[in-house]
Order: structure tokens, then sequence, then C-alpha cells
């Protein structure tokens, strides 16, 4: 599974990763260019707001920065805006159990 973030804190050029990790860690600096904090300040902002917490996985983070940056996932060579939390879930049970 491929996974892309246009980061217009770069330009407008999509970035493609192969891993869902690879996004959060892109996602770290790009919450510092966008907003001027780090993803543990910008966390505590969320939660402060009610949000929830951050996780490991960074789900909770991920979602947040997607209402600012098109992120997503790269399927038949085509860019499909979603949540890649849920689409990387989906795809490993499909993996697992089949259509």
């Amino acid at each position: 599974m491929k996974y892309y973030i246009v980061d217009t804190t770069l330009s407008n050029v999509p970035k493609v990763y192969n891993s869902l990790q690879e996004v959060v860690n892109h996602l770290e600096g790009t919450v510092q260019r966008q907003f001027k904090l780090t993803r543990t300040q910008y966390m505590r902002n969320l939660i402060d707001l009610g949000h929830g917490y951050d996780d490991d996985g960074g789900v909770t983070f991920t979602q947040s920065m997607s209402e600012s940056f098109n992120i997503g996932i790269i399927k038949q060579g085509n860019a499909i805006r979603t949540n890649i939390h849920e689409a990387t879930h989906h795809n490993i049970y499909r993996q697992q159990f089949g259509d």
C-alpha cells in the first residue's frame, strides 16, 4: 500500500510513502512549518479542546492534520483522499480474510 500527502508548506506536488509511519513522521515536520508547534504541543492543544489523546500510531494526529492537508492512499495509480489509518486496517483485514 502506498500513501501520499500534499504538503503545501513545501510544494503542491504529492509526496509518496510506502508506510503509514513515514507519513506520520513527515507530518511531524509539517506541523512545525504550518503551525510553529511541535507534535506534542499541537496534540496538547487538541487534548485541551477535547479531541482525544495522541497515540503511538498517530491516529488522532493524522486525522487532525488531514483537515488542513490532502492525505490519502494511491490505488491503481490514482490518489484517493481518505483516512489512511482506516484504509490500512481494511487492507490488512482483506489480506488476512479476503474480499
